[in-house]
This record gives C-alpha cells, sequence and structure tokens, in this order.
C-alpha cells in the first residue's frame, strides 16, 4: 500500500492562546490543522487548503 505524505504550510506563529485561538478559527472552516511546539508554537495547515486558510486569518484577525 502506497503512502502519501502531506506537505504542511505554517500559517501563523504564536503564544500558546493565541494558536489555540487560530486552530479553533480554522477548524470552524473546516481547514485540517497541525499544531507545532518549537522554539515558539506554529498552526500548520496542507498545502491545498493554504489558500482557504489565509483567506480565513484574513478575514478574523
Amino acid at each position: 500500500m502506497k503512502t502519501t505524505k502531506i506537505s504542511l504550510i505554517d500559517v501563523f506563529s504564536g503564544s500558546p492562546w493565541e494558536v489555540v485561538l487560530i486552530k479553533s478559527l480554522l477548524e470552524k472552516a473546516n481547514v485540517q490543522t497541525k499544531v507545532k511546539d518549537e522554539a515558539e508554537m506554529r498552526v500548520a495547515v496542507p498545502s491545498e487548503s493554504y489558500t482557504l486558510a489565509m483567506k480565513v486569518l484574513a478575514n478574523r484577525i
């Protein structure tokens, strides 16, 4: 069985409470998210959802 690797693009980085807020906004718009906890917390979305994610964020922030 062949698996496909999904490319993720970071769309936001910030404090833990900001990341939770952004993640919630995106998920309400049916955009899959992944939180990365590196030097700072980040929210990433699949590359095919990037445009929608940026539209959601532009209208909410």
